[in-house]
């Protein structure tokens, strides 16, 4: 796909499954070949962004990366002058527009109207990614500019309405010349975009389902990461092969989980020379300790915790069979509902008219 120009390619798996991490090799390679050229970080949308904010800072992070990156001419060019005069305008805005926000209480994504400046039209910021566009191709790189846009995860970042309206928004600058687009999500982004955001569905060249690594591969990867970093050919890692594979069974193959859980239980377990290798029969009850640890942090109470088991008992499950697994009432169970999703406990996907919602990793360690 990215031998040609202009595409846009759909990323999905979850999270922590590695689709931000498949996304940034396809880019990096496809700048190594001058293929494409595109910015070192990829764009996190954020909940409640506006159209002319992620413009705004898909602009500044090309500017910035030709900046650091493109010696000669292109910098005098009048098309990298005015678009990096335009990223400093809206730089120094949204810097004041912060303070006075912050000074009376709000912050960036409470409020839609208070949180974002729009200072520069939407279509005049497009014509500058034109600029640009054009400008890279003209150095070489001869399908233009490769975009990834993370953070396309409805329910944990963004709502339906919202993703909805950024998607139909951005659609028109998706068709930009010479621009091309990676859209990373989690699980059911592509779905979700074929059945409520038409216009986006029609124009997409490419989805890629990203699933979690195999047993096998991820033991190759652990053995590969520890011999790199080894520096001793003696040394022994500390954790044995046995609690590894334990990890990525809770875990259900999500690297990012692994290496979380590993991280915390290493710094409480590593106290001087008291404990030098970790075991299965020491990490098991260590793991479900250190998930139930961090929902405590959340203040549930105990009717809410009965809410949370059953979910977990039930691996997803509706309103009304949340209702009859823990015996609360609907108004209860609702409210909860609400109130785990608000603390990424729950995710919830919409099937028909119902809400299915299904427990986080850290609540399923902790319960299961």
């Amino acid at each position: 796909m990215l031998k040609n120009k202009d595409v846009i390619i759909v990323v999905e798996g979850a999270r922590g499954v590695g689709t931000t991490s498949f996304g940034n090799y396809l880019r990096f390679n496809a700048q190594k070949t001058k293929r494409y050229f595109t910015p070192t970080n990829e764009i996190r949308i954020e909940p409640n962004w506006l159209l002319e904010t992620l413009l705004a800072a898909i602009i500044s992070n090309i500017v910035r990366e030709l900046e650091l990156n493109i010696t000669g001419n292109v910098l005098k060019d009048k098309r990298f002058i005015e678009a990096k005069a335009l990223s400093k305008r809206i730089s120094e805005v949204y810097k004041s527009f912060g303070l006075s926000a912050f000074s009376v209480g709000a912050s960036y994504g409470e409020n839609v109207g208070i949180s974002q400046p729009t200072i520069v039209p939407a279509p005049v910021i497009g014509h500058h990614l034109e600029d640009l566009a054009k400008l890279i191709t003209d150095l070489g790189y001869k399908n233009g500019i490769l975009i990834q846009l993370n953070n396309l995860d409805l329910g944990a970042i963004h709502t339906e309405a919202h993703l909805k309206y950024t998607l139909n928004s951005l659609r028109d600058y998706m068709q930009t010349r010479n621009v091309s687009w990676l859209l990373v999500g989690d699980t059911g982004i592509r779905s979700f975009i074929a059945s409520k955001v038409d216009r986006v569905d029609d124009i997409i060249g490419h989805e890629a389902f990203i699933n979690p690594l195999s047993k096998k591969d991820y033991q190759l990867l652990i053995e590969r990461r520890m011999n790199f970093y080894k520096k001793n050919k003696n040394a022994a890692f500390p954790v044995t092969k046995e609690v590894f594979e334990y990890l990525y069974d809770v875990t259900e193959g999500r690297l990012r989980y692994v290496f979380g859980l590993l991280s915390r239980m290493v710094s409480r377990l590593c106290i001087g020379n008291l404990i030098n290798t970790i075991t299965i029969d020491i990490a098991k009850p260590l793991i479900t300790e250190l998930a139930k640890s961090r929902i405590k942090t959340n203040d549930l109470t105990d009717a809410e915790e009965v809410v949370l088991k059953a979910l977990v008992k039930l691996k997803k499950s509706s309103v009304k069979g949340l209702i009859k697994a823990s015996g609360k009432n609907r108004v209860f169970v609702s409210r909860a509902l609400g109130k785990f999703l608000k603390l990424e406990l729950v995710s919830s996907v919409k099937k028909g008219t119902l809400h299915i919602y299904e427990p986080s990793l850290d609540a399923k360690i902790a319960y299961n």
